[in-house]
């Protein structure tokens, strides 16, 4: 996983620590947007995962077809 990654989940991680203390505190609005905001943060974390993975996916796909080409 790159830093990026890592960083958007650990602000995620820590955003819901925060709303589920917040809600225990009964502040229900409070929790709701860190949700909402630590949600933000893994989807982010995801959509690069999902990128780095289409990449690699390319990278190899790549020689195949130029091996391909060559026959």
């Amino acid at each position: 996983m790159s830093e990026e990654v890592d960083r958007l989940r650990q602000q995620a991680e820590s955003l819901l620590a925060l709303a589920i203390k917040a809600r225990e505190q009964g502040q229900f609005a409070t929790a709701d947007s860190l949700l909402a905001e630590a949600a933000q943060f893994s989807n982010e974390a995801e959509e690069l995962e999902a990128q780095a993975r289409d990449e690699e996916r390319a990278q190899e796909i790549r020689p195949a077809r130029r091996l391909e080409k060559k026959d």
